[in-house]
């Protein structure tokens, strides 16, 4: 008969195999067994290139400890963690930056290929309406080597123009230079105010939290490798992008990511993300707007906490307009 720390390590192999080698994805363990409800991270990747997608795991292995299946859900599978877990856990899982999964391995059909399945935390349809101590599992999503387009799909793949959000700019959210000033000096006020009232209230974006304004952003727009007309475009949506900051809530990973090996262990993921709209001027045909974010993550082995962000606003500009931007 198996241990607990015999089934943890068995679990834990499985997601770990799976993710490392038929998925070709990085794979981080939580070193130290916290209760925190998270037992890894999955560094999603196509091909060789990390595509910024961090999926936030608990595992869990023990067909004659924790499944319970019911009767009347027979397409799902019964995991049952308690009501005292859940409870504790639930809000944790919602507050990580990223989607969060159960994997549930069943090791009393066979102890050296075990099934797993796979659930969303983050659903409330993977919690039990009639037993708050158990989770329900569709019996079709088996974890395994095609699950990877489901952890991508996860993630996000980015909005298309007809169903992105619309915004309707107003007369305040232009940047309007006095007589006695030129279109950066206007700029640069706004973007100072920006600054400070970020600071003050740091209740950022919606969906990913916290954003940074400071002169990350104004010297990547301001910066002497891009041209002055795209620099110009750029500090006439300044008004724009903050609106964009402050009310979207769906938000595009944007190209690949890079990760740093760090001491001891721990790996930094670094990437971009886009806030994307239609926007209606008031003075001009409307457009698609791109507000660039830039996103810092680390990955700490012996973290007691899923992995803080840092997120800064880096760049607005149009789309569909010339040559690319950024």
């Amino acid at each position: 008969m198996y241990s607990n720390a015999q089934k943890e390590a068995v679990g834990i192999r499985v997601v770990a195999t799976f993710v490392r080698e038929p998925w070709a994805c990085g794979w981080q363990e939580y070193e130290a067994r916290n209760d925190n409800g998270i037992d890894g991270v999955v560094i999603m990747r196509k091909g060789q290139r990390e595509t910024g997608g961090l999926v936030f795991v608990q595992v869990k292995c023990g067909g004659n400890g924790y499944r319970q299946d019911q009767q009347q859900h027979p397409d799902k599978v019964g995991v049952s963690l308690g009501s005292g877990y859940l409870k504790k856990h639930k809000n944790r899982w919602r507050a990580v930056n990223g989607p969060c999964v159960i994997v549930f391995i069943d090791d009393a059909v066979d102890k050296k290929n075990p099934p797993a399945w796979w659930a969303d935390l983050k659903s409330e349809d993977t919690y039990s309406k009639t037993n708050s101590g158990l989770l329900l599992i569709p019996k079709g999503q088996r974890f395994g080597s095609h699950t990877k387009g489901d952890f991508h799909r996860l993630c996000g793949s980015g909005p298309i123009d007809k169903t992105l959000p619309v915004i309707t700019a107003g007369r305040s959210d232009l940047i309007i230079p006095t007589s006695n000033q030129t279109m950066h000096q206007a700029a640069r006020g706004f973007y100072k105010q920006w600054s400070i009232d970020a600071y003050a209230s740091p209740t950022g974006n919606p969906c990913i939290g916290p954003v940074l304004v400071n002169r990350v952003g104004w010297r990547h727009i301001t910066g002497q490798s891009r041209l002055r007309e795209r620099q110009f475009q750029s500090l006439t949506l300044l008004g724009i992008a903050k609106r964009m900051v402050n009310e979207l809530d769906d938000v595009e990973m944007l190209g690949r990511a890079s990760v740093e090996a760090l001491s001891g262990g721990d790996q930094k993921v670094t990437d971009h993300l886009g806030l994307r709209a239609n926007v209606i001027f008031p003075h001009r045909h409307q457009a698609v707007i791109q507000v660039v974010l830039r996103r810092e993550r680390v990955i700490t082995r012996s973290a007691s906490a899923p992995p803080q962000q840092k997120v800064w606003f880096l760049s607005v500009y149009e789309l569909r307009r010339g040559v690319k931007q950024e």
